[in-house]
This record gives structure tokens, C-alpha cells and sequence, in this order.
């Protein structure tokens, strides 16, 4: 594994989040996702205009974007597409997405991981504590911030881990999903059993496991 490979993204928590089979797809059968129509939606290319009442309502003193952050101890890499400073020296980090708020009206929650994930980051980078991030739901025309705290970060933490362990063990994770996450996920393919890999086939198994999230 080179140097680059031990590093994860903040997406790939996301990812985690969502299924945490993707991990497994990813770095250990290598497969390559395919392109949903809702994925090309979400690739439309945005503009700081896009959040400029959110802008307004942090009181921005400046926009960082796509600032590409690192972090050595979580082998951990990331670009959010904005850290916004605040008047008061505050860092928020920004994400904009195309998919629709959760069901419930509020940031879902692999979002929130991401965001976690991303604060890890601004934390380490420019030495702060980050105590909320936000997220712009394009298509909804609605932004939300969430408080960043300590139950948050630990949950992003224990993610990151668990993508580590992921990786190095090359088992495939036990999990359970509704069958409605599935229908856009670019992985559906790989989910039917049997799958097969190399020469062998592993057949994916049923348990629920999940990191809880309040």
C-alpha cells in the first residue's frame, strides 16, 4: 500500500456512513462505482452565490474553498467545499449537495458524519475547535447548521477506524440497509449475491450495525 493509499477521504466517511459495504467495494475489491442520473445531477458545478444568505447569516469575514486539509494521525485527508471564517474567528465548514434534506426536514446523517469528519480536519489545520458546520440543500434551496459536538466527533472518529479496519482486514462488513438506499446507489450491482471477486465469490452477510447519531 503506498503512502497515498493508507490516507482516507472525509467522502469516503460519507460513504461509510451511507453503507459501509462501499468501503469494503472500494479499496479492498477495487471496484469502480457506477454513474447514477442522480449522481450527475449532484456534479452540477456551484458557485459561492449559492450560499450567499448563508454567508450572510455567519457574518463571514472571509470564504476558504475547497481547502485541501490533512491530518497525519487519522491518516485522513479531505477538501470541504468551503471553511467559512467568521467575524469572530470562528471556522465553519460548508457543504453543498444536491440531494434533498432527510425525510424529516433535517441534514442526514451521513452528511453530519462528513461534516464531523470535516471539522476533524479544520481542527488540525488551523488549530481551533470547530463548534458547528453547515450544509446548503441545493435542490431544496435550504441551508442548515448543526452544532459540531463531542458525541459527533467521537462518532467520526470511530468511523475512521472502522474504514481503517476495513481496509487492512479485507473482510466484507456486516450491515443491514432498507432497500430504498439502494436504488441510487452506484454499488447495487456488487450487492447482489453472490458476488464475485477474483477468483472467489463472498457472499455479503446480514447484521445490523450502525454508529448512532443523535
Amino acid at each position: 500500500m503506498s503512502e497515498e493509499e493508507a490516507y482516507i477521504t472525509a467522502v469516503e466517511v460519507k460513504h461509510y456512513a451511507y453503507c459501509p459495504r462501499i468501503v469494503y467495494f472500494t479499496h479492498v475489491l477495487h471496484l469502480d462505482e457506477r454513474v447514477t442520473e442522480a449522481m450527475e445531477e449532484g456534479r452540477e458545478q456551484h458557485d459561492e452565490s449559492t450560499i450567499a444568505p448563508l454567508l450572510a447569516k455567519l457574518k463571514a469575514r472571509k470564504v476558504l474553498k475547497a481547502p485541501y486539509l490533512v491530518s497525519e494521525a487519522l491518516k485522513l485527508r479531505g477538501r470541504p467545499d468551503y471553511v467559512v471564517v467568521t467575524v469572530h474567528g470562528e471556522h465553519v465548514p460548508v457543504e453543498v449537495k444536491w440531494a434533498e434534506p432527510s425525510k424529516h426536514g433535517g441534514v442526514k446523517r451521513d452528511h453530519k458524519l462528513q461534516l464531523a469528519t470535516y471539522a476533524l480536519l479544520v481542527e488540525e489545520g488551523f488549530n481551533t475547535v470547530v463548534k458547528r458546520a453547515a450544509v446548503h440543500y441545493a435542490k431544496a434551496e435550504r441551508a442548515m447548521t448543526i452544532p459540531i459536538t463531542p458525541d459527533l466527533k467521537k462518532a467520526a472518529r470511530q468511523a475512521i477506524d472502522d474504514i481503517h479496519r476495513i481496509i487492512k482486514e479485507g473482510q466484507p462488513p456486516n450491515t443491514s440497509q432498507s432497500p430504498s438506499k439502494c436504488e441510487n446507489c452506484g454499488f447495487k450491482q456488487y450487492c447482489q449475491p453472490p458476488i464475485t471477486c477474483k477468483p472467489q465469490s463472498i457472499k455479503l452477510r446480514e447484521s445490523a450495525r450502525s454508529v448512532h447519531i443523535q
